[in-house]
């Protein structure tokens, strides 16, 4: 099978074609239009490589949490690597995905499952994500510490990329946090799709961050799909640092009256990175709220995208929704591309949006460097209050103290 552009699509390493008669996006696609398509090309898709060996220093440099943490290896749950021992009462954590167990706590996802993929992507990791995980928080219950996913990117040559499978569960009146972490080990090229879906009851509360830290020859397509119900509340952070391509799409359904999104994030590049956030919040029952704000620092040749969507739908009367995304460029071939995209279709309602796209402050500059400061100084210290605005707004102190070495940053 070929794309409509003559690439070979990529298969199981069997022949078999998972993607079915999808083709590769291309950058004809809107929504893949800026992504680096012949690096792309390069992924064979295939089963998780046996017996992977993870060094001891990888799984020291992700944040260490003090709670339940997950490994999983090319996708797959590592039992040895993970620990979840003594977790606490209220929460389940099924290593095999638990599809096959009966609980009934997963079939909202089943039904997301039985949608249909977006894109080639998508169709690839349905068909080759096997299980996964599965987090499920009982009603009435607050989990705390925050529960660890590290996803572990471990590529060999062929295939050089595989593909993840989470799912997360939080019962009415819920709370909890969850932690996404991207990493891996060495610096072949490959790749990861990993797909996380959410489901919030009534009067839940989720707290979600993502933390991509992938080696500089390797991509992650990242998608999230989260459904709220009535009250429910979603807190996501996601910082996007590493990688040739990041790129993290979010599509967040408000179903349920009164429920509310606040989705926020980092992305921050250099060389040749490409790093594309792709969030979606679909507003579908009254007096429901959204906030999305994101903040880009490019520096070299990097290339950063936001392409934020808020999509209002009948019957969502008296939505109040607000988008913004600013850019710092720190070189005059660093490019961003921002593209907001509304879509409204109900009465009642509250939209606003708004982008920036800038260079340092030479007045600011000026006035740190009568203060003392060299030039390089100064540059740092503002690119630093830029960021920290929203490295600043994690909850928790060891993911906060993570950002802030993996940036550079200097915190008291």
């Amino acid at each position: 099978m070929t794309t409509a552009t003559g690439t070979p699509i990529t298969t199981r390493t069997d022949g078999n074609d998972p993607a079915g008669a999808m083709p590769l996006p291309t950058r004809r696609d809107e929504a893949w239009r800026y992504a680096p398509h012949r690096d792309l090309a390069r992924l064979a898709f295939g089963p998780a490589p046996q017996a992977v060996d993870v060094p001891a220093d990888v799984l020291a440099g992700i944040p260490q949490l003090g709670g339940p943490l997950v490994v999983m290896v090319n996708g797959v749950v590592d039992s040895e690597l993970s620990q979840l021992e003594s977790l606490p009462a209220g929460l389940t954590v099924h290593p095999g995905g638990g599809a096959d167990g009966g609980d009934s706590r997963l079939a909202p996802h089943t039904e997301l499952d039985a949608a249909a993929p977006v894109d080639a992507y998508d169709a690839l990791n349905r068909s080759l994500s096997g299980n996964g995980v599965s987090v499920l928080v009982d009603a009435g219950e607050q989990i705390d510490p925050p529960i660890h996913v590290a996803h572990l990117l471990h590529p060999g040559d062929a295939p050089n990329a595989v593909c993840g499978r989470v799912r997360i569960t939080l019962g009415e009146a819920s709370a909890a946090t969850v932690v996404e972490t991207h990493v891996s080990v060495g610096d072949l090229a490959g790749g990861a799709s990993v797909r996380t879906s959410i489901v919030l009851e009534a009067d839940a509360t989720l707290e979600h961050l993502v933390l991509q830290d992938l080696s500089a020859q390797q991509m992650l397509l990242a998608r999230i799909e989260v459904n709220q119900h009535p009250r429910s509340r979603l807190r996501a952070r996601s910082f996007n640092l590493g990688g040739r391509y990041g790129r993290i799409a979010s599509q967040v359904d408000l179903v349920g009256e009164g429920a509310e999104a606040d989705l926020a994030g980092l992305y921050s590049g250099s060389g040749d990175q490409v790093l594309d956030q792709q969030p979606t919040v679909v507003h579908r029952a009254p007096g429901c709220t959204s906030r999305q704000a994101y903040r880009g620092v490019l520096d070299d040749s990097s290339t950063g995208v936001f392409s934020g969507g808020i999509d209002v739908r009948p019957g969502a009367d008296g939505t109040d929704a607000r988008q913004s995304n600013d850019n710092l460029l720190l070189s005059r071939q660093a490019e961003v591309d921002t593209q907001p995209r509304l879509e409204i279709l109900a009465d009642d309602i509250a939209c606003q949006h708004g982008a920036t796209v800038g260079q340092l402050d030479p007045t600011a500059l000026f006035y740190l460097r009568t203060r003392g400061m060299t030039e390089d100084e100064a540059g740092r210290v503002l690119v630093n209050a830029f960021a920290d605005q929203v490295v600043e707004e994690v909850r928790h102190d060891a993911v906060r103290d993570w950002l802030s070495r993996r940036l550079g940053h200097d915190h008291d």
